[in-house]
């Protein structure tokens, strides 16, 4: 991963000069340019070991170089006198020239191979496959090759052979073997079709497509005339036929623009079915229509297409059946998974044992035994990435199988990880973000949860893509999963770490920290449950460091020799920790953070919580925690800050942006002016710290501010108070008005009637009330109401009548009531929010159940739209 570690250094450098101030711009460009030419297109398909291994030369120099900066850029900024900073400098540049110039030397060695090979690769001219032909009518009769999906073919039929009369191109996307193709044949060859269009035409462009091999194939001839001949003698033989063309496997929207001219627009209903992997590509070529997303198959769909290929063909036991049903839902709905499966266990023996094998492999049997089939058919969606996308695709293999992972904490990692590619006037979230988006577009992962506002909460990887990204990180030694010498797949038992490595590692096992701890990796993430420990921590060069499933019973010392650190995400005991005497509301135990913290200069997220939330220990962090100015996320649980006001500019932290865990008692006008940029604050303290909070006026300084979250702590730990807090809420003038989202969790016990205050904030689009926030029998929503809330949760709060009507939440989406037991119903003049798209109750009355239901019929009545409306566990 050449790209990448050129990617990182350049990052590493840009950072040195954010601490140092020191100019090493001529460095950064000429990173710059070299890292251009590996932008140029190959694969590892293209079996050039040459090229393969000068990438790897490349990449370990380049995060030598990088180490080598960090070291260097540090003895720069902790330099006592002007002469010893020079000197430092000066040994810096010197080292970065010598280092730049290596790989400037195997960059052009990597040039003058790949040169040499695109001449060859133009020489001998491919042929590419396309299979089409136009007939006039073509006479074969169609297979019945798909399993469920019926209402989805009717559904696509009747968009091809209906609609307006002007020329449509119809998208179907999807991953690789999920059967966009199958779906377009099916189409392609129904009777319904063949005898409403006059002329039928299918042609596949592939990944490395020819126009002129595609414009033949739609002409089924062998003429030797030029291309723009060809696409002019296409275009008149489909002038004034109503016709049907079918572009099968379309990557590029390049590809696109080459043939879409042939195509006229005779105004007769004519149409082009297009298939890709990519709904960039999809968008693109439909002009506005939406794309057609083939969905997995479930698990009923997945059992049947299994049966169909083997047990209908063979008689077997009943236990055969039960196995073949775990094999059907291992394949995670992915139809070419199934059948390469299916292929497997035909020829399999019929023995029990045999097949108890496949079913407990299903992901790696695809992989390994039947790539040709499988997983060339996904492997050429990685191949066809551009050179920034690969390490964010292949980053996917440090995640456990089937994990749901959390986009926040993805993208957070790759901002530290150092790979993103970042544009001019473009910041690392934005191109974080874009590259997640492009995945999802690519049909290389899928989201599994989105929050109201459209952002992305969780996404996943399909198994079988999973195994490609575990396959291809590993033969790059970017990701190596370390699971322990039980219960591996194949495709994880040779996995090997180079102690000289400088790759990631995701550890699965307590025993591989202790086996790999003469290796040196970029990165190290734990996942699972350990025992409580102190780890020994002997990687001096490591960057990213997730122990979150260990429970720490101190601080560990050691971390802080790792100067390299970028990420750092830390849990400890709760049931440890410097003892103290009891006292009510504060806490009983202890653990301090050193103020040799802020040595770590580099450091950008920095997590640190208790394995056991409900916990009477709190953190003490110095104030020297405020001079790491390289911080972008600072996550804490219950603390207190040795701070003594401002101790100079210098410590302006202008790159945090998520501050989590703020004590109330700091929230200050002097404290909240060091955060300038702050998008995210999370206020989280006991009732005698919200008790000392000064002035929540000084809010307003945050003008940046998105989100805001206040946060009392569980109160069962110290006695239930009935006592109203004397804090909320300040007036509206007081609060930033760039606010966007606003939660209020905890036994505040604050009056109704202070949302009107709330209801007055410019932008906020999502309140969430949770846990006796608010308390008293009715909530009047004032006469002001929200006018731009579009997302409102209400739970585990106190009062039995609600009066609102349609105008006090007139852009209103999604509504979430859990755990109101005292509730009578939801204002029915909901019905008439005309945003309304959700309602959810859980553990309310029925009689609020049944008041949803009757909104979501009036608005059908009324309206003629639906809305979801979801009912569980009434009390």
């Amino acid at each position: 991963m050449s790209y990448a570690a050129i990617t990182c250094l350049m990052r590493t450098i840009h950072q040195s000069m954010q601490l140092t101030g020191r100019d090493l711009q001529p460095f950064y460009e000429k990173l710059k340019s070299l890292r251009a030419i590996l932008e140029k297109p190959w694969k590892a398909t293209d079996d050039l070991e040459a090229l393969t291994n000068l990438e790897a030369e490349i990449a370990e120099v380049a995060y030598s170089a990088e180490d080598m900066v960090d070291s260097k850029s540090r003895n720069v900024l902790f330099a006592q006198k002007a002469k010893n900073k020079a000197r430092a400098f000066w040994e810096l540049c010197c080292s970065l020239e010598q280092e730049i110039g290596r790989i400037d030397s195997l960059m052009m060695q990597w040039l003058a191979i790949w040169n040499w090979y695109s001449k060859i690769k133009d020489l001998k001219a491919r042929k590419f496959s396309v299979a089409a032909s136009i007939p006039e009518h073509a006479v074969e009769k169609p297979e019945n090759i798909m399993v469920g999906h019926e209402n989805e073919f009717e559904m696509m039929l009747n968009q091809v052979a209906g609609g307006e009369r002007e020329l449509e191109v119809v998208s179907i996307v999807g991953m690789g073997g999920i059967g966009k193709t199958t779906l377009a044949t099916k189409l392609y060859r129904d009777p319904r079709i063949m005898s409403h269009f006059d002329i039928l035409a299918k042609a596949t462009v592939s990944q490395e497509y020819c126009v002129r091999n595609v414009l033949l194939a739609l002409l089924a001839s062998t003429s030797e005339e030029p291309d723009d001949q060809l696409a002019d003698q296409l275009q008149k033989r489909l002038k004034g036929k109503r016709y049907l063309v079918v572009i099968d496997d379309i990557w590029t929207k390049g590809a696109w623009d080459d043939i879409r001219q042939c195509f006229p627009d005779c105004n007769n209903r004519s149409r082009i079915l297009l298939t890709t992997r990519n709904v960039e590509v999809a968008r693109y070529a439909s002009s506005g229509k939406p794309p057609y997303h083939m969905r997995l198959m479930d698990f009923d769909e997945s059992w049947s297409l299994l049966y169909e290929k083997v047990f209908a063909k063979n008689s077997f036991p009943p236990d055969f059946e039960q196995l073949g049903k775990q094999i059907a839902l291992k394949c995670g709905g992915l139809p070419l998974a199934i059948t390469v499966i299916a292929g497997l266990l035909s020829k399999t023996g019929k023995t029990l044992e045999e097949w108890q094998s496949v079913a407990e492999n299903v992901s790696s049997v695809v992989s390994t035994d039947l790539e040709a089939q499988c997983m060339g058919v996904l492997a050429l969606s990685y191949y066809h990435l551009p050179s920034h996308l690969k390490p964010c695709f292949l980053y996917f293999a440090i995640f456990p199988e089937d994990s749901l992972i959390f986009v926040n904490k993805l993208l957070d990692l790759w901002v530290v990880e150092g790979f993103l590619k970042v544009e001019e006037m473009e910041n690392i979230e934005e191109a974080a973000e874009k590259c997640l988006t492009d995945l999802i577009d690519r049909s290389l992962i899928s989201i599994s949860h989105s929050k109201f506002d459209g952002k992305k909460k969780s996404c996943r990887m399909h198994d079988v893509t999973r195994e490609l990204c575990l396959r291809e990180a590993r033969n790059v030694n970017f990701v190596n999963v370390l699971r322990g010498t039980s219960n591996q797949n194949p495709s994880t038992q040779s996995i090997q770490c180079s102690c000289t490595s400088r790759g990631r590692i995701s550890i699965h096992n307590e025993e591989e920290l202790v086996r790999y701890r003469n290796s040196e990796p970029h990165s190290i993430i734990m996942f699972g449950k350990y025992q409580r420990f102190e780890p020994e921590l002997p990687f001096k060069l490591v960057r990213v460091l997730d122990l979150a499933s260990i429970c720490c019973p101190t601080f560990p010392s050691r971390i802080l020799s790792l100067t390299h650190l970028r990420y750092l995400d830390l849990a400890f005991d709760h049931r440890v920790g410097k003892l103290l005497r009891f006292e009510e509301e504060g806490p009983s135990s202890i653990i301090e953070i050193p103020p040799s913290i802020s040595s770590l200069c580099y450091m950008e997220t920095f997590i640190l919580h208790f394995s056991n939330p409900f916990t009477k220990t709190a953190l003490i962090l110095p104030s020297e925690i405020l001079m790491m100015l390289q911080l972008r996320h600072l996550r804490l649980t219950w603390n207190y800050l040795h701070y003594h006001g401002i101790i100079g500019k210098s410590l302006v932290l202008k790159k945090l942006h998520c501050l989590s865990g703020l004590n109330p008692r700091y929230c200050t006008g002097s404290f909240f002016r060091l955060f300038p940029n702050l998008k995210e604050l999370q206020i989280y303290g006991f009732f005698k710290d919200f008790c000392s909070c000064k002035d929540l006026h000084d809010l307003r300084y945050l003008d940046q501010l998105e989100e805001l979250e206040f946060h009392l702590g569980d109160p069962i730990i110290y006695g239930r108070k009935t006592v109203v807090l004397p804090l909320l809420i300040p007036p509206p003038c007081a609060f930033p008005q760039s606010l966007k989202n606003l939660a209020f969790t905890g036994q505040f016990f604050l009056p109704w009637k202070d949302l009107s205050i709330v209801g007055k904030l410019p932008k906020l689009e999502s309140l969430k009330l949770e846990t006796f926030a608010f308390i008293g029998d009715e909530w009047e929503v004032a006469e002001e109401g929200f006018p731009r809330l579009k997302f409102l949760l209400l739970k585990d709060l106190y009062f039995r009548h609600w009066r609102a009507s349609s105008d006090h939440f007139p852009c209103l989406e999604r509504l979430i009531i859990e755990e109101c037991g005292n509730l009578d119903s939801i204002p029915q003049e909901f019905a008439d929010i005309t945003t309304l798209t959700l309602i959810e109750i859980t553990k309310c009355v029925q009689s609020v159940g049944n008041s949803a239901k009757q909104i979501q019929q009036d608005i059908e009545d009324n309206y003629g739209r639906s809305i979801d409306v979801y009912t569980r566990d009434y009390l």
